[in-house]
């Protein structure tokens, strides 16, 4: 895998690495700490995966990111910054990004985004996917769907398994299912990644 991490922080950049690197994966590493760099490094070469600040010195990582997705629409963009406001990602999502973490996310969670990110899907810190759902602040809740169905909801969102949501829930695997089936389909979704994406959507519009 040819991975772009992007980041004005070379201690951060190595970091994310480090942890990229002990995936079972074989991975190599291209560094950018700019906007510039970045649209340098895109002109060099094709890559598999972008790990992206949005905080750069020369520019807005959103619109290094609409850039991104725009011209290279098949490049998978995972988005970690130092901002943990639910906005922050609702507009990275609504840009293309595939997934998105706090800076101060734990080791694993960078590789199970990773993990769900290249397997197809979109991943969002689970803290996030709670307040993008339960609409903190301005945003109302997801309209129509059970407590237990936005709990499914929420969490399949955030990247969790329905074996580990039904254990937690004190449920059978088979009733979580019909939780997940009964949400889907009163969003009229199939999918996690669509549900995120309508997820966006729905609170960006009130």
């Amino acid at each position: 895998m040819n991975i772009l991490v992007v980041d004005d922080h070379a201690v951060v950049r190595r970091g994310t690495m480090d942890i990229m690197a002990d995936m079972p994966f074989d991975c190599r590493f291209t560094e950018a700490a700019s906007v510039a760099g970045t649209l340098r490094a895109l002109e060099a070469g094709d890559f598999d995966l972008a790990v992206l600040d949005i905080s750069l010195p020369d520019g807005s990582g959103l619109d290094l990111l609409e850039h991104m997705t725009s011209h290279r629409p098949g490049l998978p963009v995972i988005v970690l910054s130092m901002h943990q406001e639910a906005e922050y990602a609702r507009r990275a999502l609504s840009l293309g990004a595939k997934g998105y973490l706090g800076k101060n996310s734990a080791p694993e969670e960078l590789s199970e985004a990773l993990s769900v990110v290249m397997d197809g899907g979109v991943y969002v810190s689970a803290s996030l996917v709670a307040d993008l759902s339960t609409g903190r602040g301005r945003h109302g809740a997801l309209p129509g769907l059970s407590p237990k169905e936005a709990e499914v909801a929420r969490r399949l969102g955030s990247g969790e398994k329905l074996t580990d949501i039904a254990r937690d829930m004190g449920v059978s695997v088979k009733t979580a299912s019909t939780y997940r089936a009964r949400a889907m389909r009163k969003l009229g979704v199939s999918t996690t990644a669509a549900f995120i994406r309508l997820l966006i959507e729905t609170e960006g519009s009130r």
